[in-house]
């Protein structure tokens, strides 16, 4: 069965940030794009998730770009440490989906949408946090490793899900006494996040929200951007929505100003 000690080794397996990211990261602290890029550019693979990440349509290029210093330069510090933190997910995505109905190819549209649009939101709202732009490439990490928890009780797991109409999330919940988002949080650990994002991660499915913290609005907004993500088919599909059901009522005007931002 699925326990809170079968989360805690299966993370504790995962590999370390490799030494080149956190290399490059810290040239991106020193606001040193150029050697950023430079540190980065003998690696292959993460050059190739780059240039499959920043190509996509959301991010609205219309030129095929691939070198590594006009990426760094086109996206900016906070997005190239957004798409860093991405590529963090490779380190534990599986060649192929058995529990979802998923792809690689979807999870790398999947990861672009979040983190242009989380970006378009703090915009929006004049925060510019790093910490809060970064939150926003753990979820789909956390995804992956429930892909893996849940392979070797696969049989157990759609056994529940289609006799008492049990969703993911619940039985992650019944089983290990997590949700998605502690599952977040102990990645946002294993990988050195500080604890800044590990508590806003804890907020973000939280029913006591205050309405007169300055943590609200990016709060709900987060959730509107989580809700529309899952809402699309791919998602649905997959079974991969079931980890999200956010109780707490949207205001009208947060989610006109949302539609109007995803539509920019």
């Amino acid at each position: 069965m699925l326990t809170n000690s079968t989360i805690e080794n299966y993370i504790s397996t995962i590999p370390p940030v490799p030494k080149v990211m956190k290399s490059c990261l810290s040239h991106l602290d020193a606001a040193d794009m150029m050697q950023a890029a430079n540190v980065v550019k003998e690696d292959k693979t993460f050059i190739l998730f780059l240039s499959k990440i920043v190509n996509k349509p959301i991010f609205g290029f219309t030129k095929e770009i691939k070198d590594p210093h006009q990426i760094f330069g086109i996206l900016g510090l906070d997005s190239a440490k957004q798409i860093i933190y991405g590529y963090y997910s490779l380190l534990i995505i599986p060649k192929k989906w058995e529990v979802f109905d998923f792809s690689n190819k979807k999870f790398q549209n999947l990861q672009s949408n979040l983190i242009v649009n989380w970006n378009k939101i703090l915009d929006f709202l004049n925060i510019d946090d790093k910490d809060m732009r970064a939150c926003i490439t753990l979820l789909p990490a956390a995804l992956i490793v429930c892909e893996m928890l849940f392979r070797d009780i696969k049989g157990t797991i759609l056994l529940l899900r289609e006799s008492k109409q049990t969703s993911f999330d619940e039985l992650l919940f019944k089983m290990s006494g997590n949700t998605l988002f502690d599952v977040t949080s102990k990645i946002a650990k294993k990988w050195e996040f500080n604890k800044n994002i590990q508590d806003f991660i804890t907020l973000i499915s939280s029913n006591k929200l205050d309405k007169n913290s300055n943590m609200y609005r990016p709060i709900i907004f987060l959730r509107l951007l989580i809700s529309y993500e899952m809402s699309k088919s791919y998602v649905i599909q997959s079974g991969l929505n079931d980890f999200f059901d956010f109780s707490l009522k949207f205001d009208e005007n947060d989610i006109l100003d949302f539609y109007s931002l995803i539509a920019k």
